[in-house]
């Protein structure tokens, strides 16, 4: 196994299960959460060649999980699936169901990247890539570790306590890029998500990954 993989894992993931830390296959589609509250959930996920989207959509009619991937690093879609958890049933369509589908797979890494697929719906608010670029402006709660930075969101209201971590480098011309949201607050209610990582990109070679993470580089180096 890389090192930059057990290091990503040592530094962001520890306690976390394999559910979104390595590839989401049709299968895993059944265990994954279908949340109480109806909320949305997106996650971004990218190791090695392959990049795939899980969308979560449990406000239509149907609660539906949709999983689309793109095997070469095209942005053009390979395989979609969706998955009706109250029915246990597959399907394999050309264009998912989801009301949140695009054929723009690029427009839809982005929109996951930056959060403004959040926006506007019912969806678990995720900290997003503006977020950590407003730490970085700030310059605290950043560390060097590795070939990377670590960035962190403590909780106002308990400063020991981590809300929110990043993590980005890039090495060999491969780049991680990590976003993981423990728990937000929404008045005095904290919204812990069932998934807590929206993106989860190690030794990733997409060049919407190498884009985000070469400018986040240009902010600290």
């Amino acid at each position: 196994m890389p090192i930059v993989i057990l290091f990503v894992t040592t530094c962001l993931l520890a306690g976390s299960s394999d559910l979104q830390t390595v590839l989401v296959s049709s299968e895993k589609l059944r265990i994954l959460p279908v949340p109480k509250d109806h909320r949305n959930y997106f996650f971004l996920q990218s190791i090695e060649n392959t990049t795939q989207i899980v969308i979560g959509n449990f406000t239509g009619t149907e609660r539906l999980i949709t999983l689309i991937i793109d095997k070469n690093g095209d942005h053009v879609i390979d395989k979609v699936y969706d998955y009706y958890p109250d029915k246990q049933e597959y399907r394999t369509p050309k264009q998912s169901k989801s009301q949140y589908f695009d054929n723009d797979f690029k427009k839809l890494m982005t929109r996951i990247i930056d959060g403004s697929i959040l926006i506007d719906t019912y969806s678990y608010q995720m900290k997003s890539v503006g977020a950590l670029r407003n730490k970085l402006d700030e310059g605290a709660d950043i560390s060097k570790e590795g070939d990377g930075y670590r960035v962190i969101i403590y909780d106002p209201d308990s400063s020991k306590d981590i809300m929110s971590e990043f993590f980005f480098s890039k090495k060999l011309g491969k780049y991680n890029l990590v976003f993981r949201t423990k728990y937000y607050k929404i008045f005095n209610a904290s919204i812990y998500p069932p998934l807590e990582y929206s993106v989860y990109c190690v030794n990733s070679t997409d060049k919407v990954v190498q884009e985000v993470v070469d400018s986040l580089l240009k902010m600290v180096e």
